[in-house]
C-alpha cells in the first residue's frame, strides 16, 4: 500500500523526467518510422538482392543466347540475381560488379553463343569483371558498346570466336589492366596503336588470335605491364629497342612465331630486358646465328626461369660457360635448331634446371657421358631425334626425379638396364627408333608406378612376361610395334583399362585375339594392330568405342562381317583380312576420312548409306572384292542428279578411290563430278560400260592417276583430257576403244617434264596425298611395265609416269608431237590397230624405260633416234609390218633378244637371223652404196683426194718461197694474239680473286 506524501520537489522531478521519458521516446518512434524504408534496403542490399533493373538486363541478355553448354544459365531464374551463377554484386550497393560465363575449356567444343551480345549489357553500369572466354560467338566482331563500359578493370574474350576489327571504342577502357583477346581470328590486321593508351594494363595477351603486321612501338608506353604475349601470330618487329626496353615491369614475354629475321638489333634489345623478366619465349622467330652470340651472360637476363628458342635457326655447339650464370633456369628449350656435338660440362652446375628439351637437333656423342652432365634433380629431359649413340648407363636408376625420358630416334645401342625399373616418378618413357637389342623382363617395371605412356617401338626387343603378370602401372599410350611380343597376345593388356593408344603392329602375334579386349579398350583413340596373324570373329558393332579415332587392324586374320562403325571414327583400315559379306546398310561413322576395305570378301552392292560418308571421306579403297552391281547415284537433298547443285559437295574432299578387281558395272560414276580434290582414281578389273565424259577433262583439275584397265569403255577418247595438268599415269588398257590418238592427247603437262616430283605441276596432287592424316600408306600404283605388272607404294608413285592404251581398237598413226613427253617412263600402244611409220620425234622421250608397240600395223623402218633412249631397257616391237636393218647403234646395241622383232618379216640385221642381203634398199644400204659405188670405191676415192689435196697446198708452200713467207707469218701473227689473249685473261683472272 502506497502512502501519499513526501517532498513536492521530490514530486515534481519524477513528473519532470517522464516527461522527457516519454518525449525521447516518441522521437525515436518517429525516427524509426521514417527511416525504416531505407534501413529496410539497405538490409536487403547487404544480403546481395540484385538492383530491378540490372536483373532485366541480364534476362534480355540470356534471351539473345541460342545455347550454353551445361547449366550456367539455367540458374538464371528467381528475382535475386545476386544468386545467379556467375554473377556477383557489390556487398555494398547491389549493384552487378562481376559477370563470369567462362565455359570449362573440356567442354568448349560443344560451347555455342551464336548469338549477338545484347546491348541490354549496358545497364550494367557498375561492372568492372567481364569473362566470356570459352564460348563461341560464330565470328562476329567485338561489341562496340564493350567500349562503355568505364569502371571494367578485367576483360577476358580468349576463344571466343571473335573475329573482323577490333572497335576503337575500347580505347575509353581506362581502368583496365588484365586484357586476354587470345585464340580468337581478327584476320590478319596489325594490333592498335591504341593498345598503348592503357597506362595501367598489367596483363595483355593476344596469343593466337591471328593478328599481323608491324608490331606497333606504342606498346612501349605499357610502363606497368607484368605479362605480354604477342605468339603464334603473324607478326614482325623492325625495331625492337624502339618499344621492348621501356616495358620496364615485365615478368613474361612471349613472342613465339615473331618474324625477327630482318631485326638487326635484337640482341641489344634482349639484353635491355628487365632484370624483373623470369619468362622468354623466342620460339619461331627466324633466328639465325650462334648461341654465343646471345646477351644469357648479362646480368638482365640470369634471373631467367623458363628460356625457349624453340624453332630456330641457331647452329653450332652449345658454348661451355654459357649458362653457367642462370643459376635460377628451371626450364630451357632449344628444340628444332642445328645444335651440334656434346652438351658442356657447366649444364651441372644448373641446379634449378627441371626440363631440359633439346629434341630435333644434331646434338652428338655418348649417351651415359651426356647424362652424366646433367644436375641429377632433373625432371623432364627430351633429346629425340639426335645423334646420340651408346649404350643406356646403369646408374641411370639413380635419377630418381625423372618423370619424363625421350630418348627416341637416336643411335643407342645394347639391352635397357633393369634399374630403370626404379626410376619410380617415370611416366613418359620414348625410347622409340633406336638399335637397341634384347629382352624385356617384369624387372624392367618394378617401381614404375606412375608411367602413363611407354614406346618401345621400332627396336630389336623381346618382351617376355609371365602370362599372369599384372604390371604396376596403368598406361594410357602403348607404342610396342616391331618389338616380339608373341606369338601369344598379351594378357597384361587385360590389367591396362585407361588405354586410349594402342600400337603393336608387326609384334609376331599369332594368336586370337581374347574375348575381353573389346571392352578393356573401350577409352581407346587410337588402336593398331596390324601386320599380325591376329585371328577372331570382330564384333557386330563398334559402336561402344565412342572415342575411338583410328582402327587399324590391316594384314591379319579377322573374320566376319564388317561392324557397324562409332560416329566419331575418323580412319577403319582392314585390308588384306578375312572379312565377308555385304557391306553394312548403316555404316555410321559420318565423320569417317579414310576407309580402306582392299583385299577381302566382301560381296553384294554398295549401299546407297555410303553417301553420307562422302561429305568427310579421303580416302576409298574397296579394291580386290567381289563387289558387283552398280555404284550408287549419291543424291543431295533427296535429289538425284539433275543440276550442278546435286553434285557440288558429293565427295568433294576424296583424294584417293580405288574399286580395283571388283564385279561393279554401269557407266562411269557421275558423282565423281563433285571430286574436284580427286588425285588417285583406279576403276580397273570391273564391268564399266559406256562412253568416257569429257566432263574428266574439266571437274577432276587435280587427277594425278587415272586407271580403267581392263573394263568396258567404248567410244573415243575424249580430248579434254589433255586439260588433265596434273596427269602422270593414264592407264586405259584393255577396253574397246576406238578412234585415233588426237594429237592433243599426248601433250599431257606432267608427262613432259624430266623431273615431276620437284614440279609445281604435280606439287597439289603430291600434297594432296602424301599429306593425307593417316600415316600407314593409303595407296598402291600397279602399272605394267617393261614387261611385268608391278607394285608401286609409298613416295614412288610420284616417280612414275606412264601412258598406256594397249587392247583396244585405236586406229590411226602415233602422233608425231609424242616425243614431247620427256618426262614418260612406260609407253604402251600394243595390240591396236595403228598404222604408219614409228614417228622420228620418238627419241624425245628422254626418260623412257619401257616401250611396246606390239602387235600393230605399224610399216617402215626403225627410226635410227631410238639408240639415243639411254635409259630404255624394254623393248617390244613385234608382230607388225616393219621393214629394214635394225639399228644397232646407242642403246638398242644392248638388245639382243630377236623375239622382240619377231613377226616382222621383213626386218633384218642382228639380233635376228635374217641377214640384210638381195635388193632390199635400207637407210643402211644407202649409206653403203649410196650412187652406185661400193665401199671400196669410196675408200679409194677419199683417200686419192686427201693426197691431191695434200700435195697442192704442201707443193705450193714448198716451191714458192714468197708464199711460204707469208704463209709463216700469218700463223706466227695468230699464235701471238692468242697468246697475248690467254696471258690478259688470266692476269685480270687472279687481281680478281684476290679483291675477293
Amino acid at each position: 500500500m502506497f502512502v501519499w506524501g513526501g517532498n513536492n520537489k521530490t514530486m515534481a522531478k519524477l513528473t519532470s523526467s517522464t516527461t522527457h521519458g516519454v518525449l525521447v521516446l516518441s522521437l525515436c518512434l518517429l525516427l524509426l518510422q521514417i527511416f525504416s524504408p531505407a534501413l529496410s534496403l539497405e538490409t536487403t542490399k547487404l544480403r546481395g538482392s540484385c538492383v530491378a533493373s540490372e536483373r532485366d538486363a541480364l534476362l534480355i541478355f540470356k534471351e539473345g543466347i541460342n545455347t550454353l553448354h551445361g547449366s550456367l544459365l539455367s540458374s538464371w531464374e528467381g528475382h535475386d540475381c545476386c544468386r545467379w551463377r556467375g554473377v556477383l554484386c557489390s556487398n555494398k550497393t547491389g549493384h552487378v560488379v562481376k559477370l563470369d560465363l567462362r565455359v570449362d575449356p573440356e567442354e568448349f567444343q560443344w560451347a555455342s553463343m551464336s548469338s549477338n551480345i545484347s546491348s541490354s549489357l549496358l545497364a550494367l553500369e557498375h561492372l568492372n569483371y567481364l569473362d566470356l572466354s570459352f564460348n563461341y560467338f560464330g565470328g562476329q566482331q567485338i561489341p562496340k558498346f564493350m567500349g562503355s563500359f568505364k569502371n571494367l578493370k578485367y576483360l577476358n574474350l580468349s576463344n571466343a570466336g571473335f573475329g573482323g576489327s577490333i572497335p576503337p571504342s575500347l580505347l575509353a577502357l581506362e581502368r583496365l589492366n588484365y586484357l586476354d583477346l587470345s585464340f580468337n581470328n581478327f584476320g590478319g590486321q596489325q594490333i592498335l596503336k591504341f593498345m598503348g593508351s592503357f597506362k595501367n594494363l598489367k596483363y595483355l595477351n593476344l596469343f593466337h588470335a591471328n593478328f599481323g603486321g608491324s608490331v606497333p612501338p606504342q606498346l612501349g608506353n605499357l610502363t606497368k605491364l607484368l605479362h605480354l604475349d604477342l605468339g603464334d601470330n603473324s607478326l614482325q618487329s623492325v625495331d625492337l629497342v624502339a618499344w621492348l626496353p621501356r616495358l620496364s615491369s615485365l615478368k613474361h614475354l612471349d613472342m613465339s612465331s615473331m618474324n625477327l629475321s630482318a631485326v638487326v638489333n635484337w640482341v641489344p634489345a634482349l639484353s635491355m630486358l628487365p632484370t624483373s623478366l623470369r619468362v622468354l619465349h623466342l620460339s619461331g622467330c627466324n633466328l639465325n646465328t650462334t648461341l654465343s652470340a646471345l646477351p644469357l651472360y648479362s646480368s638482365n637476363l640470369t634471373a631467367l626461369v623458363t628460356l625457349d628458342l624453340e624453332g630456330n635457326f641457331f647452329h653450332g655447339p652449345i658454348p661451355d660457360g654459357l649458362l653457367g650464370n642462370m643459376t635460377s633456369l628451371k626450364e630451357l628449350r632449344l628444340e628444332e635448331n642445328n645444335l651440334v656435338g656434346m652438351i658442356p660440362k657447366t649444364m651441372k652446375n644448373l641446379h634449378k634446371l627441371k626440363v631440359l628439351d633439346l629434341r630435333w637437333n644434331q646434338i652428338s656423342g655418348d649417351i651415359a657421358e651426356l647424362m652424366d652432365r646433367l644436375p641429377h634433380k632433373i625432371q623432364s629431359l627430351f633429346l629425340g631425334g639426335n645423334n646420340l649413340n651408346g649404350s643406356l648407363p646403369n646408374w641411370i636408376e639413380n635419377m630418381t626425379s625423372l618423370s619424363t625420358l625421350d630418348l627416341g630416334e637416336n643411335s643407342l645401342t645394347g639391352s635397357i638396364p633393369s634399374g630403370m625399373g626404379k626410376l619410380n616418378n617415370l611416366s613418359y618413357l620414348d625410347l622409340s627408333y633406336n638399335q637397341l637389342v634384347g629382352m624385356i623382363l617384369e624387372d624392367h617395371f618394378t617401381n614404375l608406378t606412375r608411367l602413363e605412356m611407354l614406346d618401345l617401338s621400332n627396336n630389336s626387343l623381346t618382351m617376355e612376361v609371365h602370362p599372369n603378370w599384372i604390371p604396376p602401372f596403368r598406361l594410357k599410350e602403348i607404342d610396342l610395334s616391331y618389338c616380339k611380343l608373341g606369338p601369344h597376345f598379351p594378357a597384361w593388356i587385360q590389367s591396362q583399362t585407361n588405354i586410349t593408344l594402342l600400337y603393336m603392329s608387326s609384334a609376331g602375334i599369332t594368336d586370337m585375339l581374347p574375348n575381353w579386349f573389346w571392352n578393356v579398350i573401350s577409352q581407346i583413340q587410337y588402336l593398331d594392330l596390324s601386320l599380325n596373324q591376329i585371328s577372331g570373329v570382330l564384333p557386330m558393332t563398334l559402336e561402344f568405342l565412342s572415342t575411338a579415332k583410328y582402327i587399324i587392324l590391316h594384314s591379319n586374320q579377322f573374320k566376319g562381317r564388317l561392324p557397324k562403325l562409332s560416329m566419331g571414327l575418323s580412319c577403319l583400315d582392314l585390308a588384306r583380312n578375312y572379312i565377308s559379306g555385304p557391306l553394312p546398310l548403316n555404316l555410321g561413322a559420318v565423320e569417317l576420312k579414310f576407309l580402306l576395305l582392299s583385299n577381302n570378301y566382301i560381296s553384294g552392292t554398295i549401299p546407297s548409306s555410303l553417301c553420307n560418308q562422302l561429305q568427310s571421306l579421303q580416302v576409298l579403297d574397296l579394291s580386290n572384292n567381289h563387289i558387283s552391281g552398280q555404284l550408287p547415284q549419291c543424291r543431295t537433298n533427296g535429289n538425284s542428279f539433275r543440276a550442278k547443285s546435286d553434285w557440288r559437295d558429293v565427295g568433294s574432299n576424296l583424294a584417293i578411290i580405288s574399286f580395283r578387281n571388283n564385279r561393279l558395272s554401269g557407266k562411269f560414276p557421275l558423282f565423281f563430278r563433285g571430286c574436284q580434290l580427286l588425285s588417285f582414281l583406279d576403276l580397273s578389273y570391273n564391268n564399266f560400260t559406256g562412253n568416257l565424259p569429257a566432263w574428266i577433262g574439266t571437274r577432276l583439275p587435280n587427277l594425278a592417276f587415272f586407271l580403267l584397265k581392263s573394263n568396258m569403255f567404248s567410244g573415243y577418247i575424249p580430248i579434254k583430257l589433255s586439260r588433265l595438268d596434273h596427269l602422270q599415269v593414264l592407264d586405259l588398257a584393255h577396253n574397246n576403244l576406238s578412234g585415233t590418238i588426237d594429237p592433243s592427247l599426248v601433250n599431257f603437262k606432267a608427262m613432259t617434264l624430266i623431273s615431276p616430283y620437284t614440279s609445281d605441276l604435280n606439287t597439289i596432287a603430291r600434297v594432296i596425298i602424301s599429306n593425307l592424316d593417316y600415316y600407314n600408306d593409303p595407296v598402291s600404283l600397279f602399272v605394267i611395265t617393261k614387261g611385268q605388272n608391278l607394285q608401286y607404294r609409298e613416295d614412288h608413285i610420284f616417280f612414275m609416269l606412264s601412258l598406256d592404251l594397249s587392247g583396244n581398237r585405236l586406229t590411226g598413226e602415233i602422233p608425231e608431237m609424242i616425243g614431247v613427253l620427256a618426262g614418260l617412263k612406260n609407253l604402251n600402244l600394243s595390240a591396236n590397230r595403228l598404222t604408219g611409220n614409228i614417228p622420228e620425234m620418238i627419241g624425245g622421250l628422254q626418260s623412257l624405260e619401257s616401250l611396246d608397240l606390239s602387235n600393230n600395223e605399224l610399216f617402215g623402218e626403225i627410226p635410227s633416234t631410238l639408240s639415243a633412249l639411254t635409259f630404255l631397257s624394254h623393248l617390244n616391237l613385234s608382230y607388225n609390218n616393219l621393214s629394214g636393218r635394225i639399228p644397232t647403234e646407242g642403246q638398242l646395241e644392248t638388245f639382243d633378244d630377236p623375239t622382240i622383232y619377231i613377226g616382222n618379216s621383213n626386218l633384218c640385221g642382228p639380233p635376228t637371223s635374217k641377214n640384210c642381203s638381195g635388193n632390199q634398199t635400207t637407210m643402211s644400204d644407202l649409206l653403203e652404196h649410196e650412187d652406185g659405188y661400193d665401199m671400196s670405191s669410196l675408200y679409194f676415192s677419199m683417200g686419192l683426194g686427201f693426197a691431191v689435196g695434200f700435195w697442192v697446198i704442201f707443193g705450193t708452200l714448198l716451191f714458192k718461197r714468197t708464199w711460204r713467207t707469208i704463209y709463216f707469218l700469218f700463223i706466227d701473227d695468230i699464235c701471238d694474239r692468242i697468246y697475248v689473249f690467254i696471258v690478259l685473261k688470266w692476269a685480270r683472272f687472279n687481281v680478281s680473286i684476290k679483291k675477293k
